[in-house]
C-alpha cells in the first residue's frame, strides 16, 4: 500500500513534494541504501562503533530481509535521499535502524515520512512495539521520535560504544 504525503491512499509508497518513499524491492535500491548508509558512517567517521555501521550496509539487506524485516527507501528520481530499516528483534519486537537522510534533504519531513512508513510496515507485520537507539547529539532525530510516540527507556544493548539514548513505542 502506498500512502501519499497528505495521507490519501496511492498504491504503495508514500509521496513527498519532490520524492518518493518506497519498500525497498530490488538490488538496485539496495545498492542506493547501502551508498546512503556508507555516507553518513563517513560523516560520523570518528564516532566509536562506525565500522559496524559499515559492515551492516555492505551485508544488506542482511538482517532486514521479510518477512519480519524491511528496507524503505526515499529517493528523488533515481537518487535515494533517505533510508530506514526494520530488524526482528522478537516476538511482536522489532528496532528500527539506519535511519540517514542526506543533509540536502533534512527539514522537508523525509525523515518523518520514512519513519511513517517503517510504522505503518511493523504493524502490518503484526510487531506491537518498536525500538531504536540514537546518538545523543541527534537532537533533531529525537524530536521525531518524541513527536510519532517513541519514549526513553533503559539501555537494551549493552554493546553501544557511545552516549546513545534508547527510545520504545507501542504499536497497540
Amino acid at each position: 500500500m502506498t500512502t501519499r504525503r497528505d495521507g490519501h491512499d496511492a498504491g504503495g509508497a508514500i509521496a513527498g513534494a519532490s520524492y518518493l518513499v518506497r519498500e525497498v524491492s530490488n538490488p538496485r535500491e539496495v545498492a542506493e541504501v547501502r551508498r546512503l548508509v556508507l555516507s553518513h558512517a563517513d560523516s560520523r567517521a570518528v564516532t566509536p562503533g562506525v565500522e559496524h555501521m559499515r559492515a551492516d550496509a555492505l551485508a544488506m539487506p542482511g538482517p532486514y530481509v521479510a518477512p519480519g524485516g524491511a528496507i524503505w527507501l526515499a529517493s528523488c528520481g533515481d537518487v535515494g535521499i533517505g533510508c530506514v530499516a526494520l530488524r526482528p528483534l522478537g516476538t511482536g519486537l522489532a528496532e528500527v535502524k539506519r535511519m540517514f537522510v542526506d543533509s540536502a534533504w533534512r527539514g522537508r519531513g523525509v525523515g518523518r515520512a520514512l519513519l511513517g512508513a517503517l510504522i505503518a510496515g511493523a504493524r502490518l507485520r503484526d510487531y506491537t512495539r518498536l525500538r531504536l537507539g540514537t546518538l545523543a547529539d541527534m537532537t533533531a532525530a529525537h524530536s521525531l521520535y518524541r513527536s510519532v510516540g517513541f519514549v526513553p527507556i533503559e539501555r537494551y544493548r549493552p554493546d553501544e560504544l557511545v552516549d546513545t539514548h534508547f527510545y520504545e513505542m507501542e504499536l497497540g
